[in-house]
Formats: structure tokens, C-alpha cells, sequence
């Protein structure tokens, strides 16, 4: 098959199309899974009698849920194979986003969002390693291509999402059971195309006893300690970013704008970033990629102006997959490849554990004097943490 040319390393049209499949995983996990529910939080508020507080709640008990998967995926896949393992959190995944209508009361769906948020680690760790896996051989620069392509699933998901939920369009509060069916419908779609991909990739190498101790992590730390902190900043903000917006009166067009700009430009930021992060320095491009998540999610609380608001959409777009991008490339700079499987793990317990605190700190701010713009505040805040502790990240000459 014919290749495409990618910096210094090549990348084949076959190789590609595998990392394409299998971003679709991404898509199911974050965008679907995850990010849509910052779409369904004011609906669903008005319509179940929320405080922001329990809003918060259903993204901290996703993450927890999230927190859960990403400490025993490792131990799941090493017993029941890669792709086994793959299928049954795909089928629960679909199972917990179609039973989400069924209820209206706190419990179960916290429950639900509880197994998705399991069910969506796994999903999202096992498929990164996947392209890992098919990123052998190549190239820094074509290995950040195809990682890009795999994590910006995440932001299609997330432009997917925006552009058919009908209650954000409509803003029809009795929408919201229709909104989890669809998105059941999209999860089973993407996660049969992530299976069909995952056929055509070896599975990664087995960690031995020896390498399953958390001290060969060590070198990732200032990394670990960053994803963390933008697990917390970047899910704080997307909880409550449609909130805020709909509260400053904007009609849902420009909500739905912003969502789908960002969303989009997640997809394809592996396109922009991966010239940097094949330099030098991927800690100092990490940081960067911080500090563009920053900038975009103040910019939403300086002014209302449909330029600024494309502005901040892009900039925040910019860094909400490419992290995770950025965390890859410098996972395969200073570990091996039998660790690097391990180490996307050990970064979905760093992440998950920010994501954790995120929506519940920041839905008690909501709630507060302070209301949705402070928790906006907070969430960029540690999001500019998570710029500074990544200069610390030390990755050695390319």
C-alpha cells in the first residue's frame, strides 16, 4: 500500500487505517462516555431537581468509576488476554449507556456512570497500548502521528456528540433519556469498528514480575504528577463549561459551536504537535500544550464575544487529547516497550484520581457565591499546574 510520508518515519496506509479503528475506542471511552455528559448536565439538572453539587457527583462517581478500571486493567488484561478484555468493556459500556434512560433516581445512574467509568479505562488504556503496539518501528515524529490519531478519537467523540444530542439543540428537558440512547446506539457502532481494528494489531509485550513494581515509573513522575492535575483542572472545567455558558444567556447555538470547535480540534491536534514532541524536549511541549489548555478555558471567562469564544475553543482543543499524546511520546522515550502498557495505567490512576476530585471540588464552588465562573477559575488553575510541574520532566537527547 502506499504511505504517507511523516517527518523521518513512514507510516503505511494499513497502519493508518488501524490507528483510525481503533481512535475509535477513544471516541467511545472519553468523548462518548465522558465529555457528552457536560451536554446533558443543565437538561438533566432542571428536569431531575439537581443541585450542581450532585451534577458534579455523576462525572466524580465516572471517575471513580474511571479510577477503578485504570488500577485493575493491567491485572484484567495480563489474565484474560488484550482483546477479550477489550470486547467485554465494550459490551459494558453499552449496556450501562442504554440502561441510563431506564431511571430517573440518583443511585442507579450514579451506579451507571460508575460501571461506564470502569468499563471506559480499560476501553481507553488497552486501546492505547494498541497503538502503541501498532506505532512500533516507527519514527518519534510517526509514532506521535499515530498516537495523535488515536487519543484526537477523544475530541471526535466529543464534536460527534455536540453536533446530534438533541437536548442541546432543543433544549427540551425530557430529551435526556433520548440522549443516552443515542449515545448507546454511537458507543455500539465505534466500539465494533475498535474490535475489527484491534484484529490487525500483535498484542503488546507481557510486563515480567519483575517490571510490575510502581518504583520503574519513577523517571515519569513530574509527567504523573501533571496528568493528575489536568485530570482535575480539564474535567472541572468541561462539567460545567455548558452550564456556564447557558447561564450567561448565549443561545444553544454558540453553546453547541464552542463544544463542536473544541471537539474538532482535538481530533486533529496529533497533526499539529507531533513535529515538537519528535524534538528534544516532549516535557517543554507538554507544558506547552498546558498552557494552551489554560489560556482557552480563561478566555471563556473574560468575555462573551462569539471571536473569543473560537479563540478559547481552539486553544483548549489544542490541549485536550494532545496530553495524553504528549504523555506517550515521552513514555516511549525513557521507558521500554515491556513497561510502556504498565505506564499508560499507572498515568489513567494519576488522571482518574484528578478527575475524581475535579467536579465534586468545583461542583461545591458552583454552588457557592462564587457559582459557575469560580469553579471555571479553579479548573484552569490547576490546568497551569499542570504547565509548570511539566517542565520538570527530564526525557534525556532524542
Amino acid at each position: 500500500m502506499d504511505g504517507a510520508v511523516v517527518g523521518s518515519g513512514r507510516i503505511d496506509a494499513k497502519v493508518m487505517l488501524v490507528a483510525l479503528g481503533l481512535s475509535l475506542a477513544a471516541a467511545t471511552s472519553l468523548g462518548f462516555a465522558r465529555f457528552a455528559y457536560s451536554l446533558l448536565l443543565p437538561t438533566m439538572r432542571t428536569a431531575l431537581h439537581w443541585s450542581y453539587f450532585a451534577a458534579g457527583a455523576m462525572n466524580t462517581v465516572n471517575a471513580v468509576g474511571y479510577l477503578g478500571g485504570a488500577l485493575l486493567v493491567t491485572r484484567i488484561s495480563d489474565r484474560f488476554g488484550n482483546r477479550r478484555s477489550f470486547i467485554a468493556s465494550g459490551i459494558g459500556m453499552v449496556v450501562a449507556l442504554a440502561l441510563t434512560p431506564v431511571s430517573a433516581h440518583l443511585v442507579p445512574l450514579l451506579t451507571l456512570r460508575l460501571i461506564s467509568g470502569f468499563c471506559g479505562a480499560a476501553i481507553f488504556v488497552i486501546g492505547s497500548s494498541l497503538a502503541q503496539q501498532a506505532a512500533r518501528g516507527l519514527s518519534r515524529s510517526g509514532a506521535a502521528v499515530l498516537l495523535g490519531v488515536y487519543f484526537g478519537g477523544a475530541g471526535l467523540g466529543t464534536a460527534l456528540s455536540g453536533a446530534i444530542i438533541p437536548a442541546i439543540h432543543l433544549r427540551a428537558v425530557t430529551l435526556w433519556r433520548v440522549d443516552w440512547s443515542i449515545l448507546a446506539v454511537i458507543t455500539l457502532l465505534a466500539m465494533v469498528g475498535a474490535t475489527l481494528a484491534s484484529l490487525y494489531v500483535g498484542d503488546p509485550p507481557v510486563r515480567s514480575a519483575g517490571e510490575r513494581h510502581l518504583g520503574h515509573y519513577r523517571p515519569l513522575l513530574p509527567a504523573l504528577i501533571a496528568y493528575g492535575l489536568f485530570g482535575f483542572g480539564y474535567l472541572a472545567f468541561l462539567t460545567f463549561q455548558v452550564a456556564f455558558m447557558s447561564h450567561q444567556g448565549l443561545p444553544s447555538s454558540r453553546v453547541v459551536l464552542s463544544y463542536v470547535l473544541f471537539g474538532m480540534v482535538a481530533a486533529v491536534s496529533g497533526f499539529i504537535w507531533f513535529r515538537p514532541l519528535a524534538g528534544h524536549r516532549p516535557g517543554l511541549v507538554a507544558a506547552s500544550i498546558y498552557l494552551s489548555g489554560t489560556l482557552g478555558s480563561v478566555l471563556y471567562l473574560v468575555s462573551t464575544a462569539l471571536w473569543v469564544e473560537i479563540i478559547a475553543a481552539i486553544l483548549f482543543g489544542l490541549a485536550l487529547m494532545s496530553c495524553s499524546t504528549a504523555f506517550g511520546v515521552v513514555t516511549r522515550v525513557v521507558l521500554p516497550p515491556s513497561l510502556q502498557t504498565g505506564a499508560m495505567g499507572v498515568a489513567t490512576v494519576a488522571i482518574a484520581v484528578g478527575q475524581s476530585l475535579g467536579p465534586l471540588v468545583t461542583g461545591q464552588i458552583a454552588d457557592s457565591h462564587l457559582g459557575l465562573a469560580g469553579a471555571i477559575g479553579v479548573g484552569a488553575t490547576f490546568i497551569g499546574l499542570a504547565a509548570l510541574v511539566s517542565l520538570f520532566q527530564r526525557t534525556g537527547a532524542a
